[in-house]
This record gives C-alpha cells, structure tokens and sequence, in this order.
C-alpha cells in the first residue's frame, strides 16, 4: 500500500520540492545530501539506542541534548568540503566523512566531560553509534546519488571551451558520471578572437544562467586571449583544466598559495613508511576479523570443488610480485586437470580464441572452466586462497592483480611503477568493471592507484569491491 502513494509523490512533488528549493536560493543536490547525511546521523544513533535500551537500565531523558549536538554535523561536515559543487574524489569523501563523524561525536565526550555526567550514560551507545555512523553515512551519501544522480535537476550546470578532444572526452566522462555533480549542457570550441569570444561568453551566460563555465588549455604558453579574465565578467565559478601530457594527468594535484605564484604540489604516500605499516595492519586486522567466516565457507567450496571434478582442490600459480620478484599465488581451482595442455590445443584449433588470448591474456567463453569454477570465478571467489599471500606478506588486500611474465610486455614503462607495490586480491581496476575493460584500461588504473595511493583508497575500494563481488560486476 505504501510503495504506490511513495511512487506517486516521487513523481508529482519531487519536481514542486526541487523548483522551491531553487526558489529560495538552496541547491537541491546540497540539501538532499544534508538530508542523507541527518538521516544517518540521527537514525544510526537512534537504532543503536533503542538495540542497547532492549536489555533495559536506560533513561531516555538523558540522551535528549544529544539531538542538537548531532544537528551540527551538516554544518560540521560543510567546513570538509563535503556540500561543495564539484563532489569530492571518493578516497577524500570518505576520510572527510571519517572526520564528520569523530568530531561530532568528540563534540558529545567534550559535553559529558563538562557536565561531569559521563558515568550516567552508556559507552556502548555512544562507541557503538559512532562506529555504526562511519559505516551509514556513506552508505546512506551512497544510496543519495545513486536515486538521485541521474535526474536533470542533479548537478550544476556546466559549459565547456575547448579546441581539442579533451573537451568531448570531458562532456562524454561526467555524462557517464553524474554523481560527479557537474551537468554539462554546452560545448564550444575556444575563440581566437576578443571579440567573438566575448559575444560566446554572453550568449552562454544568458542560455545557462547560474552555469559553470570550464576552460580547457594549454596553461603558461602564449595565449592569443585572458580566457580566464574574460569569462570573470559573465560566470562567477570558472573551472580551469590545464592541458597536461597523458603521464601528468594521472597524478593528484594540490594548490599550494605560494605568494605571488600558485604552486602544484604532487604528493607519493609510498615514501611514507607509517601510512604502509598502516596499510599492513589494515591486511592482518581484516584478514583476521574474516577469517571466522571465510574459513568455513573455504571448507565447503573445497569439497564442492572435489565433487565437481578429478583433480586437486588449490592451483598454483608463479606471478610478479613487488620488486620483480616472483611469489606464488593460491586460488581454488576452477579449470579442468591439464588445463594448461588444454588451453594449447583449444589455442590451436581457433585462431579467433588464440587472438582473443593474445590481446586479453583471458577467454571470455573459456571452455577449460569447470561448472564449479563458473560460479567461483562469477562470484570471485576464486581468489579466497590469496589471504594466505596476504599473511604471509607477499600480497596485499588492495592492489594492482599480479601479472605473469607474459604480461610485463602490455604493461610498458608502467611495469617498473607495478614492481614498487605489493599486487592485491582487489584493487581499482577489479571495481571499475574488470573484465568488461581492455587491457590497456587495466594499466591505465594501475598506474592511477600507483601514483595517487593512500589508505583512505584503499578503504574505499574495499568498500566498494562488497557490492561488485556480489553483483558479479565485470567478471566472467
């Protein structure tokens, strides 16, 4: 009965809300986002509250002041850049929803310590409702995007200048990505005259009211223009995208005020041996916490495996590890016994296969695979044994997949950036569609995570490899 009148409403007020909240000056993606982020604030506390008041001896008067306190994480959260246009990068939302979280419920200890009241109230509830938070409110940020994303009120409006393909690849990236929270709705080349690149500029300002504008060129050359100048009489938000060479585009940058100049500031976390020992701990701990579930589970999908077909239980396999140096790897079999002989005689009998082979490394209709190893690999599975890599230090959870020697040749001059990490059981490439991507696709995220590593990442694409691992997204 509720899932109509909720459908109804979706469709005939969302447009009345979003069209108000214009009215009064607020953006609609902001306040649904602080919507979603309340909601998690307040509902986490609240559930963890009622669960512990299920075994009794709590007084809710108590707890009643601890409703304000959490009103302010919004306006908390806004000092983190969390509320800004452009969305943040995922890594970075997540430590500043990390911080969001602690510091609000920091705010709450500070109170207790104040009013000298802290042995009143139950440090379950307050722990456990900001351990619980750390984990809904992205989830809850999440969910916002992804019903709302996609809508034509989502987003802010953006128009492109540009000369060269960058700006397509731009308009055809953030079409794809709306969560992103830029719309474009216009692209034009960059005039090489004052006069019609200020007669574009109006025409633009006037078609999109309140649009951002984004300029895309080459930055410290001779310019024929003050592009930048120029589009400050018409837009008040103007995003410059530098043309940088393909190497330079796959580092984070960060302004840096430095007087009169802006410096770039191009940052390596591998040279930090506390965020890698951090990194470490985070293998161990979860290897650890898992290992109650993952353990039985391995037992079942063992004996599976021996029912399915002859052959042993485990594959091993030599790879590529950090430094060059070769490690082996375990997986649950999931090939036929002599899968490497069947793999030549398939090889030779197809040359469809044999190309397929060559350009991928992978068949995507690999008849070597057993009805057990379909379902493991569909479910990844497969790479359950790897945990042992990872204890034993070879390996780590997050991570470019380690490569054979075949593979060295595909991955170029990014090869010596591969040897300097541990290869992972997950890593970028495996949540951003895996095997639906080319091979030079997978180098490119590699050398991305190599490049812009940090725990935080890391964090994220553990996160995100749950949902990806039980759709089956990209695997086959």
């Amino acid at each position: 009965m509720s899932t109509p009148c909720a459908s109804r409403f979706s469709m005939s007020q969302m447009p009345l809300l979003i069209s108000l909240l214009r009215r009064v000056g607020l953006s609609p993606q902001k306040t649904l986002l602080c919507f979603f982020d309340l909601v998690a604030l307040l509902g986490t506390a609240l559930l963890v509250f009622l669960l512990r008041a299920a075994y009794g001896g709590l007084d809710p008067a108590l707890y009643k002041w601890v409703l304000p306190l959490l009103l302010l994480g919004p306006v908390l959260g806004s000092s983190f850049g969390i509320y800004q246009s452009i969305s943040l990068p995922p890594q970075r939302e997540l430590k500043a929803l990390f911080l969001l979280t602690s510091l609000t419920y920091s705010l709450i200890l500070v109170v207790l310590f104040l009013a000298q009241a802290g042995e009143a109230y139950s440090r379950l509830v307050i722990a456990g409702s900001w351990a619980a938070t750390v984990l809904t409110l992205p989830i809850m940020r999440g969910l916002c995007r992804r019903r709302f994303a996609k809508s034509r009120w989502w987003g802010r409006p953006l128009i492109i200048l540009d000369r060269s393909d960058t700006g397509r690849e731009l308009w055809r990236y953030l079409k794809r990505h709306p969560e992103r929270g830029l719309m474009p709705v216009d692209i034009f080349a960059l005039p090489q005259d004052l006069p019609g690149l200020r007669r574009l500029l109006a025409t633009a300002a006037q078609r999109h009211p309140g649009a951002m504008i984004l300029i895309h060129h080459h930055m410290g050359l001779a310019q024929p223009l003050d592009y930048i100048t120029e589009a400050n009489a018409y837009f008040s938000d103007i995003l410059v995208v530098p043309a940088f060479d393909d190497d330079f585009k796959v580092r984070w940058l960060t302004p840096r005020d430095l007087g009169n100049v802006v410096g770039l500031l191009v940052r390596q976390n591998l040279h930090d041996k506390r965020r890698l020992r951090l990194k470490r701990c985070i293998d161990l701990a979860l290897c650890a916490l898992a290992a109650t579930i993952l353990l039985p589970v391995g037992l079942v999908l063992a004996l599976c495996i021996r029912l399915d077909s002859p052959g042993p239980v485990f594959y091993r396999q030599k790879r590529i590890g950090q430094g060059g140096s070769l490690l082996n790897i375990y997986k649950f079999r999931t090939m036929v016994a002599d899968a490497d002989a069947a793999l030549q005689a398939c090889l030779a009998a197809d040359p469809a296969l044999r190309e397929e082979w060559e350009r991928d490394h992978k068949l995507r209709n690999d008849p070597r695979i057993t009805r057990m190893g379909a379902f493991l690999r569909k479910s990844s599975l497969d790479e359950l044994p790897q945990l042992l890599n990872v204890l034993a230090g070879d390996m780590s959870l997050v991570g470019p997949r380690p490569i054979v020697a075949e593979e060295v040749a595909k991955y170029g001059q990014v090869y010596d950036e591969y040897c300097r990490v541990k290869p992972g059981i997950t890593g970028l490439w495996q949540i951003s569609g895996r095997n639906d991507t080319s091979y030079a696709e997978r180098v490119a995220y590699d050398h991305y995570y190599i490049n812009n590593w940090s725990v935080w990442m890391d964090l994220w694409i553990l996160g995100k490899t749950v949902p990806v691992v039980i759709s089956g997204y990209g695997a086959y």
